[in-house]
């Protein structure tokens, strides 16, 4: 038996396997479903792994989404943040020229008020020591600057030139200590010396004892100390110290330029003599009214008259001869 076996094995494995073929060939026919037995053992082998998979990459894929969301939600918010700096720089740049073009406009109104010839100047430079209070100034001898010249602002009285250069200039401040402006009580008429002190305060010594000065009084510079024209606004009193005994009275003066805020100055550089002239021909031609031209009479319509016609003159009859 075994000996026909080995010798027919190629028939006998052929016959099997075509058998074999046969019965899943009917078994398969009728239904949806295929006997696949290795198919089947595959599918549950693999579909643990598959499902693996799937989870782990579907983790991966959204952890890569938020990722890519992330660095793109980055980038807007540069690019925005970019967006809001330009803006603001463009305000702020906006806000800054309209508030240039308004001090501007403040000291072409000074101007008008003051007939002086003027050097405007813009404030480039502050004393760094605290020993003095001077500001620099970008303007010097070219444009005609000296020392001793008064320096002014729209709000009032600055300073006066203390040091010149041909590009520059140093402003001694109404606030230092080394300075003195000539002012009269605006109310009253009491005359005194306003000078700057150690603690960056301004006070008016040697006022007369029985002068009237009070709170609130405003102070301006009488012209007469041949630098700073009369009229200038200093500051305002802000207390009085009047002792039992002297022949003398001190008033605490505000100054009413804010110099932590001053940017651009005016050079007055006419005479100080020519600038009080020309402030009291401008006051006297602003109090003197100005006459209305007079109202033009109307005309009567004048009719014209007719002109009488004459009648002609007959020529003279003849003389009859006797």
């Amino acid at each position: 038996m075994l000996e026909f076996l080995r010798r027919n094995q190629v028939l006998l494995s052929s016959g099997v396997f075509l058998t074999l073929s046969v019965l899943l060939l009917v078994l398969n026919r009728g239904g949806v479903r295929r006997f696949d037995p290795l198919g089947f053992a595959f599918l549950e082998i693999l579909h643990p792994l598959q499902l693996v998979t799937t989870q782990v990459t579907g983790a991966f894929g959204g952890v890569w989404g938020r990722y890519v969301g992330l660095v793109g939600a980055e980038k807007e918010n540069r690019e925005l943040r970019e967006r809001l700096r330009l803006l603001d720089s463009q305000h702020q740049h906006d806000t800054e020229v309209e508030l240039e073009n308004q001090r501007l406009a403040r000291l072409l109104a000074f101007q008008a008020d003051v007939p002086s010839q003027v050097v405007t100047a813009r404030v480039i430079g502050k004393d760094a020591s605290g020993i003095f209070q001077s500001f620099v100034l970008d303007r010097g001898e070219r444009e005609g600057i000296a020392a001793g010249m008064a320096v002014v602002c729209a709000d009032g009285v600055v300073g006066r030139i203390a040091q010149v250069s041909p590009h520059g200039s140093r402003v001694l401040l109404l606030s230092d200590h080394n300075s003195g402006v000539d002012a009269l009580v605006q109310r009253t008429r009491a005359r005194g010396l306003v000078e700057g002190s150690l603690n960056r305060s301004c006070s008016m010594k040697y006022i007369k004892r029985g002068d009237e000065v009070e709170v609130d009084d405003v102070v301006v510079t009488s012209g007469l100390d041949a630098i700073f024209p009369k009229g200038i606004l200093i500051g305002r009193v802000s207390a009085v110290t009047r002792k039992d005994f002297g022949l003398f009275q001190v008033a605490d003066v505000v100054p009413a330029v804010d110099f932590s805020k001053l940017e651009e100055v005016l050079v007055l550089t006419s005479p100080p003599l020519q600038v009080n002239e020309g402030i009291d021909a401008l006051a006297r031609a602003r109090a003197t009214p100005t006459p209305e031209p007079p109202t033009p009479t109307p005309t009567p319509a004048v009719t014209p008259t007719p002109t009488p016609r004459h009648r002609a003159t007959p020529p003279p009859r003849p003389t009859p001869r006797p």
